[in-house]
């Protein structure tokens, strides 16, 4: 009797060994789906919203958006030369200034690898292109018509500045959204600090290192006229929907608030050149 003994014990030990086994594999696999149910929702959330924001600004219409921003701001360096009576490379220099001057420091500032410009030359390139054609045109009209655009801008000052006003509310308005996007890009936080300031730095800097070279009238950036603030609001605004946003992720609601961010920003500083509303004063 003391063998069959012997073997319910045994049989006994081997049964509670294996409930601790299968007990030991079911805590382990309840603690890793807690972990990760606890880990999967910040990964989510810091790669997925990324990647929304880079799908709605792939698309066409923002593409061309960029490109009209661009060429806006390359556009008012035109002007400058036209009113100011500069040389080509000079108003190369003034078109460079506000269209990739921005981005540059921006990049800079956020330690972005490669710099912008140096990864897409597209924006550069497309600056070189609208000076060039600027200036055969202003050739041709000046053949066909004795001067008579250069000669009535000199003549129409306020004209001219008006001109670049408008032309660099367009490129303001589409220049806030890019300062914002690029500082998810580069996973800079906090997003509510950062993108207000990438949103100033890449619309507003180039502008002003443009209106402090010209030689012939101060313009908006110089004047204290509410420009860079407008900016740093609508860029604060955007970066707040997006981090509200990064826990919904629905495409469709972030390429809503990319508009309105856009229209606000453009209607903002019209309203502002048209009612005289200038910056906030420090003293």
């Amino acid at each position: 009797m003391p063998g069959a003994n012997d073997s319910g014990l045994r049989q006994q030990g081997s049964h509670r060994l294996a409930n601790r086994l299968i007990a030991f594999v079911l805590g382990s696999c309840l603690l890793g789906g807690i972990a990760a149910a606890h880990t999967r929702v910040p990964n989510l959330e810091l790669y997925t919203l990324p990647s929304l924001i880079g799908q709605t600004l792939d698309s066409e219409w923002f593409r061309l958006l960029v490109f009209i921003g661009t060429v806006a701001f390359a556009v008012s360096g035109i002007v400058c030369a036209c009113v100011g009576q500069y040389t080509f490379f000079e108003a190369l220099f003034l078109s460079s200034l506000p269209a990739v001057g921005g981005g540059v420091v921006r990049d800079v500032l956020l330690q972005r690898d490669p710099i912008g410009i140096v990864e897409a030359p597209g924006t550069l390139l497309t600056v070189f292109a609208t000076v060039l054609t600027g200036m055969l045109v202003i050739k041709v009209t000046s053949r066909v018509r004795a001067d008579l655009l250069p000669k009535y801008l000199q003549s129409h000052p306020g004209l001219g500045n008006r001109l670049i006003e408008v032309f660099d509310a367009i490129g303001l308005a589409a220049f806030t959204v890019v300062g914002v996007v690029t500082v998810l890009d580069t996973s800079a936080e906090p997003l509510w600090l950062w993108g207000p300031i990438a949103a100033v730095v890449t619309s507003s800097f180039g502008g002003l290192l443009r209106d402090l070279f010209r030689h012939d009238v101060a313009s908006a950036n110089v004047r204290g006229e509410l420009y860079p603030e407008i900016a740093a609001f609508w860029g604060f605004a955007l970066a707040v929907f997006l981090g509200w946003e990064s826990e919904r992720l629905h495409p469709e609601e972030i390429g809503l608030g990319v508009v309105v961010t856009i229209l606000g920003a453009f209607v903002t500083r019209i309203a502002a050149i048209v009612c005289g509303i200038r910056g906030w004063s420090y003293v």
